[in-house]
């Protein structure tokens, strides 16, 4: 298959019949959700679901799909291929430390997001593709089949350590298990994917994924409430009862299958207490957390920090971070993002690339400089990519308001990773210890 050829040979296109169950009733105002033993900070509320139902539906729904499941690779093999990874990101770091010392910012990547595609099974009310359209309203044309997905990550790889796929929904792609394993074959650490959760199940009960565990060490799951009201009409989803299940099967499952499992919340102006609550549900389950304030475009949105909730919700997570919860990120970065501080972004350390295999460069979210489209399979590896990109839009003080810089303040998680890394080429012992947290999960 080329890449224009029809999305049936590489997406599911019967995700509109997904087999699914009703939706996990919430309770009334007079009454509470059952608990779970692991409760201490979480205190369901009503509306939230009845967890010990999902609790048990989820273990079911492991101890059916366990037996075959490949387990992870170990040993010699996984060791290589940690050490490959270590090595690229290592190479990396003393080429940009060079590269910054000299006043250059087209700094090697420290991972890559692939939007896989754009199709999705939601319409999150907050999600877009960085320039303000909903991604099930985009055209798939030039979608990248395997081969090409091979391509591309054997290009990216020959300077990238990890691969971040990112969508749209991933899962809807049925060949995402062949393309996870070639991240894992040609080196990739972490391999880390972004999904809305709501086909796991399905997937794991399917025989052509019974590889797709085994091969992707991070799994961020998009969690932005527990008021199942509150998802239906955050995601525009019928049934958000499943993702809460199918987040307790990856739990049940992760220790064994070596995953790490993460829920990323959007924090909106009126999600402020859901978000609290996810923090503490997260926290007790043994589930990182990774806060996202939302932002409106490019900009984090005006009315979100002059929430008190918001305020006490910061304070909550920065206190727990320092107890050492599991909360992705350093204490700093965590404090610099939630607080919108002015950060050094360096987007070419965690570059975009499209569904159809074009580097978005420099940067997907500009505003005031419109960004190139760079074909990835058409280089032979990231040093020619980006030296040809480079003299197409130059990297170096791109961030700012200025005419011809991107004119946006990207308040992502993502780009104070960069500013976090930035840091790092001039503290190294902090980007250390930032390594040894995430790597040490």
């Amino acid at each position: 298959m080329n890449a224009s050829a029809p999305l049936s040979s590489a997406i599911d296109s019967s995700v509109a019949s997904v087999r699914s169950k009703p939706a996990t009733t919430p309770c009334s105002a007079s009454q509470t959700p059952t608990r779970l033993p692991e409760f201490r900070h979480y205190h369901p509320a009503p509306g939230h679901p009845d967890w010990v139902t999902l609790q048990r539906e989820a273990k079911a729904i492991a101890d059916e799909v366990r037996p075959q499941l490949e387990r992870p690779q170990r040993g010699l093999p996984e060791l290589k291929r940690r050490k490959r990874s270590y090595q690229t990101a290592a190479s990396n770091f003393l080429e940009n430390r060079r590269r910054t010392q000299s006043g250059r910012e087209d700094l090697l990547p420290l991972y890559f997001i692939w939007t896989t595609l754009r199709a999705c099974n939601f319409r999150c009310t907050y999600c877009d593709d960085h320039q303000g359209h909903k991604y099930p309203n985009l055209s798939n044309a030039g979608m990248l089949d395997t081969e090409g997905g091979k391509r591309l990550l054997d290009v990216m790889r020959t300077r990238t350590p990890s691969v971040y796929f990112a969508g749209g929904e991933p899962m809807i792609r049925k060949d995402l298990p062949e393309l996870t394993r070639h991240a894992r074959d040609t080196g990739y650490f972490p391999v880390v994917i972004n999904t809305n959760g709501s086909l796991l199940e399905r997937r794991l009960r399917d025989a052509s994924w019974r590889t797709w565990l085994a091969d992707t060490d991070v799994i961020v799951v998009s969690l932005d409430a527990l008021d199942l009201q509150r998802l239906s009409s955050l995601w525009v989803s019928k049934q958000p009862g499943d993702v809460l299940r199918n987040l307790l099967v990856l739990r049940e499952l992760a220790k064994e299958m070596r995953v790490k499992l993460m829920v990323n919340t959007v924090i909106q102006p009126d999600t402020v207490a859901e978000a609290s609550h996810v923090l503490d549900f997260a926290n007790d389950m043994g589930i990182w957390f990774c806060a996202v304030p939302v932002n409106v475009g490019p900009t984090v949105h005006g009315g979100l920090h002059a929430q008190k909730d918001y305020q006490r919700l910061v304070e909550k997570l920065l206190e727990r971070k320092r107890g050492a919860a599991r909360i992705a990120g350093s204490l700093r970065m965590n404090e610099r993002l939630l607080r919108s501080e002015p950060l050094n972004c360096r987007n070419t350390l965690k570059p975009h690339v499209d569904f159809d295999g074009k580097l978005i460069w420099p940067c997907k979210a500009s505003v005031n400089v419109e960004p190139v489209s760079i074909d990835v399979t058409a280089f032979d590896g990231v040093d020619a990519l980006w030296a040809h990109a480079s003299s197409l839009v130059e990297p170096t003080r791109f961030h700012g308001p200025a005419s011809n810089q991107c004119g946006a303040n990207c308040n992502w998680a993502q780009n104070y990773t960069t500013d976090t890394y930035a840091h790092g080429l001039e503290h190294p012992l902090s980007l250390l210890r930032e390594v040894v947290e995430f790597l040490g999960a």
